[in-house]
């Protein structure tokens, strides 16, 4: 026994040799046995950690934790809610979509049909028809029922109401712009 723990290179070589396979059962018997008949292990290596440990701060909550350096799973955060908050939500997030014409409209205006109220689904309209002008003046939201009225021979049924809103929103951002 002594014999083959001097040929080995490292604790787990030497214990697979004796014991046909490593786990901690057979460490544990390793080193009683090593105790017992006294043998010195000071020339097998530990195995040193794959990555190099080191800290870093979340950039959710700032709270630090430790993560390895070049590991597949390397941390980018310290919990799965960070995570969560991290990657699900914002820029990050593969399906958002923050420079869309409807997130535009409803940081300007409530999210709720400007004829009806309608506030449980709600289309947005815009004003001049032209799709790439996505000026919070020219974006209406609309449930879909009277944004189908808008296209079509009812529109002079909604136009009004449609008008009158847009002529008092772009009267209230003139005020806020000229008071700052």
């Amino acid at each position: 026994m002594e014999n083959i723990i001097k040929e080995c290179k490292t604790k787990s070589e030497a214990i697979k040799k004796l014991y046909g396979y490593y786990n901690g059962k057979t460490q544990k018997k390793f080193y009683d046995m090593v105790s017992e008949k006294n043998i010195s292990i000071d020339h097998l290596k530990v195995r040193l950690p794959k990555y190099e440990a080191i800290k870093k701060n979340c950039p959710v909550c700032g709270n630090e934790f430790e993560t390895q350096i070049g590991n597949k799973r390397e941390k980018t955060t310290c919990s799965y809610k960070c995570s969560n908050t991290f990657f699900r939500s914002g820029k990050l997030n593969p399906n958002w979509k923050g420079d869309s014409y409807r997130s535009m409209c409803f940081e300007h205006h409530k999210k709720e049909c400007v004829i009806c109220g309608e506030s449980k689904i709600v289309a947005v309209h815009h004003y001049d028809e032209n799709h790439y002008n996505n000026d919070p003046k020219n974006l209406i939201p609309l449930c879909p029922t009277h944004h189908q009225y808008v296209h079509s021979k009812y529109k002079d049924e909604v136009i009004g109401k449609i008008d009158e809103y847009r002529n008092k929103f772009i009267e209230i951002t003139r005020g806020l712009v000229e008071t700052q």
